[in-house]
């Protein structure tokens, strides 16, 4: 049988009436968004995955796929669903997600509409911790890769697609993608990693504003968490305050680092970014991204009115907490200790950024500690299984602009980019602002529009993959 025939009938099989309905029957909710709130309900903060692990395992064996357990370890449970037994060691395109959630702020628990862990649905869309980071995405790949499964099964393709869920992403990955890379790399055989990082990005392009553009990640800034501890031996009483005491002079090192103005780098990365931006945006303001590095001082003020973008183009530092050792509130501490979540452009060595800091800081007592550090990467290439990822969005979001992009967190594509394989981020959902502000917050909730136009962007990338990449003729359907 040709390939051409072959890719027909795999076209027929997949939207014809024999095709098994993911959708619960007799409910206007999809299956998808049923399973996505069965799957928030099992709480998996980092640290505590294996309940929601097996629940997505299980269902996962129970739908028909290959599902393998690689580590089922106090805060360490990674599986896979596949096509195929991994036995087979079939070229093996990645599908990453992660199973734990970062924790619920009980402090802000009058806020919730609907409790963190409810995985509730409604007003069309599913609540609660993981909708979108990252349970959301798993159950989008899994319900992605399940129009095949009737046809794998009859069919000896020569290649593997799997689904790859792991612990810890939220805390460095050590547990999760770590051990996998390490233990089980031989196992899994990967010619492309699919994974975060990348998404549709609302509000970018100016001429066509309603004209759908999508960022996938090639690359990532690295995280870096630094520990900023502060002691002066002062006199305590807040009656009588002392010239120079720790909480002040902490405030005044942290405004100057506020205050500072940020240095704009392009690096090869960021220019191909822009580049394929301003085709894409057209006119003068096109011309401009393209030519970013001459036209920057013209263009300087409109991007950093664009705070995902700027972040692209400039090594950040975020304060995200500041303490001192409880006592009285007329008791003056001795101590203080700030964290930063530091994000540094691949060409950024770690040295230099905070020997800058202490400059800034402007205070030598002021002790800096490394907390956790993201090794340095190469970028992957715009190659094939980009442009594969490329072809099924613009299936999907007709009309849509894609765009490779410098991802601005780190997340566990680095283990795999890091040993040079392809690898990709990219939540393939285009959702307002507003929603994407809800990770790692309150009220954080996914569409179910979207989730179904995720799951539709999976299964066009495996058709495409089968269809240009391999050579499928031979194979007919038993």
């Amino acid at each position: 049988m040709s390939k051409f025939i072959l890719i027909i009938l795999l076209g027929q099989f997949l939207f014809s009436g024999n095709l098994r309905s993911i959708y619960a029957k007799n409910d206007t909710v999809p299956y998808s968004a049923h399973l996505l709130g069965r799957y928030i309900m099992h709480a998996s903060v980092t640290g505590n995955e294996r309940p929601a692990g097996l629940f997505f395992s299980t269902i996962a064996r129970q739908r028909g796929f290959h599902v393998e357990i690689l580590t089922d370890e106090p805060g360490s449970f990674n599986f896979t669903a596949s096509l195929y037994p991994l036995e087979m060691n079939k070229p093996n395109i990645i599908l990453l997600n992660h199973i734990d959630v970062v924790p619920a702020t009980v402090e802000l628990e009058h806020e919730y509409v609907h409790p963190p862990f409810s995985g509730a649905i409604d007003q069309g869309m599913v609540w609660g911790r993981g909708a979108i980071d990252n349970k959301g995405m798993g159950v989008m790949q899994l319900l992605g890769m399940e129009y095949f499964l009737e046809f794998a099964s009859k069919t000896d393709l020569p290649f593997n697609v799997t689904m790859l869920a792991v612990s810890g992403e939220e805390t460095g990955g050590y547990l999760g993608a770590a051990i996998v890379v390490d233990q089980f790399l031989e196992l899994l055989n990967p010619v492309a990693v699919y994974g975060e990082g990348g998404a549709g990005l609302p509000g970018i392009l100016r001429r066509d504003p309603e004209r759908k553009l999508f960022g996938i990640s090639i690359a990532f800034k690295r995280s870096l968490w630094l520990e900023l501890r502060l002691t002066n031996i002062t006199s305590g009483h807040g009656a009588v305050p002392p010239p120079d005491y720790v909480v002040k002079e902490k405030v005044q090192a942290l405004n100057r680092l506020l205050d500072r103005s940020e240095r704009v780098r392009f690096s090869g990365i960021t220019r191909k970014m822009f580049n394929e931006l301003g085709r894409i945006e057209g006119g003068a303001r096109g011309l401009a991204l393209r030519n970013i590095w001459l036209f920057r001082p013209f263009v300087m003020r409109s991007l950093r009115q664009e705070e995902v973008i700027f972040s692209l183009i400039t090594n950040t530092a975020t304060i995200t907490s500041l303490n001192s050792p409880p006592g009285a509130a007329n008791q003056i501490p001795q101590e203080i200790i700030a964290v930063l979540d530091c994000r540094l452009l691949p060409e950024t060595q770690t040295e230099d950024f905070i020997a800058d800091l202490r400059r800034i800081f402007d205070n030598d007592a002021i002790h800096i500690r490394i907390i956790h550090e993201r090794e340095r990467t190469d970028s992957s290439e715009t190659g094939e299984y980009f442009d594969f990822m490329k072809e099924a969005l613009h299936t999907v979001y007709e009309g849509s602009g894609v765009i490779p992009v410098l991802a601005p967190a780190s997340n566990d594509n680095n283990y795999f980019r890091a040993l040079g394989i392809p690898t990709y981020g990219i939540l393939p959902v285009y959702i307002p602002v507003y929603l994407l502000e809800t990770i790692h917050n309150v009220n954080e909730r996914i569409p179910i529009d979207a989730l179904e136009q995720g799951i539709a962007v999976y299964r066009e990338l495996i058709r495409i993959i089968a269809a240009t990449k391999y050579d499928v003729s031979g194979y007919e359907l038993n």
